[in-house]
């Protein structure tokens, strides 16, 4: 079993077909689609959200990540309250 903060990589072919490692810190479902917060296994800085879509996972557009930031943020607040 793995420890937290230890979770082996996913690997992702993208749209080049490169192979590329992802850690997945989070997964939630939001209005009927599954949603991956995840960090590149060699760039911790490289964070982003994929969908799923199709079979597929993809990178969500720039109005959706704003609807899923608002998403978190609110449910975040739920908790601290």
């Amino acid at each position: 079993m793995n420890q937290p903060g230890h979770e082996q990589p996913v690997v992702l072919i993208d749209e080049a077909g490169r192979q590329r490692s992802f850690r997945v810190h989070d997964a939630f479902d939001l209005e009927g689609r599954s949603y991956y917060l995840v960090e590149a296994a060699d760039d911790p800085e490289q964070v982003m959200f994929l969908k799923e879509s199709n079979g597929t996972l993809e990178t969500v557009d720039p109005d959706e990540l704003q609807s899923l930031l608002a998403f978190l943020e609110n449910d975040d607040s739920q908790y601290s309250e």
